[in-house]
């Protein structure tokens, strides 16, 4: 296979601004199972995994953009680590729509509608930070943004995860509150990771 040598930049954003919409497509799924009757959440968290599938497939089209092309906007296993991360996001965004459809949260616990506003308020921060990218690779507002909104996922989890009156509605429910906040969680620090690739872009680019 011939290594393109003439700079094809714009190919590598697109698939970037591709892995954004996927995101952004979780948040909206996430956002209609938090206002529904129980016995609708899982067939609507199921098209989760169709986002989750599209992401791969976005993840796949920046590969072959990778091993196609000899000239990158910065270094190729940035390019890389960027896309994956973004990925793994969809993923784990996935995993919090299949907690939230639990039969046991009728109604969804405490603090649920403020978390989910922080991951949205992470994957806005996230497209911004694509969009800039091509003209600003020093997006350390980006890292900040990211890492505070982090720290309160964590808090919003602590007051989820109160014991106190989550024991009078039973184990079942206790558990799967602490399932939903691991999974909160998990998706927050899902940002981190992509925060830290772009930290590192910022030091060895700018």
């Amino acid at each position: 296979m011939r290594l393109k040598r003439v700079p094809q930049d714009k190919v590598f954003y697109e698939r970037l601004s591709d892995l954004v919409s996927q995101m952004r497509q979780c948040n909206l799924v996430l956002a209609e199972l938090s206002g529904i009757e129980i016995s609708e959440r899982r067939d609507v968290a199921d098209r989760l995994r169709e986002i989750g599938d599209k992401a791969d497939e976005d993840m796949g089209a920046m590969l072959r953009a990778l091993r196609e092309n000899y000239i990158t906007p910065f270094d190729r296993n940035d390019l890389y680590l960027l896309s994956h991360h973004m990925r793994e996001i969809c993923h784990r965004l996935h995993g919090v729509g299949y907690v939230l459809a639990s039969g046991a949260f009728d109604p969804l616990p405490s603090g649920v509608p403020e978390t989910l506003a922080v991951l949205s308020n992470q994957t806005d921060h996230t497209s911004r930070m694509i969009t800039r990218l091509p003209g600003k690779l020093d997006q350390w507002d980006y890292v900040d943004s990211i890492n505070r909104l982090t720290y309160q996922v964590e808090s919003l989890q602590w007051r989820m995860s109160d014991a106190v009156p989550n024991s009078k509605r039973g184990l079942t429910y206790m558990a799967a509150v602490s399932q939903l906040g691991q999974a909160f969680v998990r998706a927050a620090h899902g940002f981190t990771e992509l925060g830290k690739v772009v930290a590192a872009i910022a030091i060895k680019e700018s």
